[in-house]
């Protein structure tokens, strides 16, 4: 017997028939082929490369910018100071001849603190008394933004992350508060002046010392420094740069200093070496320029103004700069 589908069946089939097939027509194609996600990960690989540097780039340009700030802020208070004292501030200065058992030195960083709106602090420092002593910790231990480079990043052992000096030993200090900033005295004393072929000798710079002059050891103070002493010109003269991360100096495995404090009186030095010539930890002990911007150093000029110098710029007109009054002429500029 041949069984037979209605006309009315035969449509309603044929109408479920449609339905499904329609049905997979729309359901998705389920996940990724292999080629797929390798490419998708590729892609987002290349990605991440080109943006990680970037992004780098981006935060080491604020950083730097921060320096500047940092620098032309020191510069406009040393130039109050002249202002105010009809003299730039002795790069270092001595509590007593130095001869005499007890005295110490004070550097420029300490008694600047009034002309970078750190009153509060400098009001702290008894003066009478060393500024390692512990009456004065409660203003030698606070950090100064100022005196802090933002890109530092390798520091000194001796130099905790917070950026105070620890683990020092028999030698006092311990808590102290660093600075990234060193005062220029000049170019070193037996680098000679191009203009004449003459050693440049010591305290040729505007943060100068009493080493070197006549009976250095019965002076105090050095002879003032005056705006009309700068006879090669404020905008061709520095008198601050970069020598960031120090802390203590070790000799022979033991501490010997705290240059890196900026309650330390050895915050000036004479200028020798090139940008980023000496390797760690050598340049911090030698007090050398020393940067972590890439490729080279900031320097503060005594019109105020802040340049980066690149570390191939030659040591002859790196020292032009840090002389005073050498007359010294050349081609290059180093700006």
């Amino acid at each position: 017997m041949q069984s037979s589908l209605s006309d009315r069946e035969e449509r309603s089939l044929a109408s479920l028939q449609d339905r499904k097939g329609h049905n997979s027509l729309l359901q998705p194609q389920q996940g990724f082929t292999l080629v797929e996600l390798l490419t998708v990960i590729a892609i987002i690989g290349v990605l991440i490369a080109l943006l990680i540097p970037a992004v780098q780039a981006a935060r080491e340009s604020s950083r730097r910018t921060r320096c500047t700030n940092n620098l032309k802020q020191l510069g406009i208070g040393l130039a109050a100071f002249e202002s105010t004292n009809a003299r730039f501030p002795a790069g270092q200065r001595w509590s007593a001849p130095r001869s005499e058992p007890g005295s110490y030195a004070i550097a420029w960083s300490a008694v600047l603190l009034p002309q970078i709106e750190q009153r509060a602090i400098a009001d702290l420092i008894d003066f009478r008394f060393p500024l390692t002593d512990p009456r004065n910790f409660p203003a030698t231990s606070q950090i100064i933004s100022l005196y802090l480079c933002p890109s530092t990043s390798l520091v000194e052992s001796h130099r905790s992350e917070s950026g105070h000096l620890f683990n020092l030993g028999a030698i006092q200090g311990e808590g102290l508060a660093c600075l990234d900033y060193l005062g220029i005295s000049g170019p070193d004393k037996n680098a000679k002046n191009p203009s004449n072929n003459l050693k440049y000798g010591r305290q040729r710079g505007i943060l100068i010392g009493t080493k070197g002059f006549p009976d250095s050891d019965k002076l105090t103070d050095p002879p003032p420094i005056r705006t009309k002493d700068v006879t090669d010109g404020l905008s061709y003269t520095t008198w601050l740069t970069e020598c960031t991360g120090r802390g203590a100096d070790e000799k022979k495995g033991n501490v010997d200093a705290i240059h890196g404090a900026w309650a330390s009186g050895n915050n000036v030095t004479h200028i020798d070496s090139g940008i980023n010539d000496e390797k760690l930890p050598q340049a911090w002990h030698n007090e050398r320029i020393r940067s972590d911007h890439p490729g080279g150093a900031q320097f503060a000029m005594c019109d105020g103004s802040v340049h980066f110098l690149s570390d191939t710029i030659s040591k002859k007109l790196i020292r032009a700069l840090c002389s005073r009054n050498g007359e010294e002429v050349f081609s290059e500029s180093p700006f």
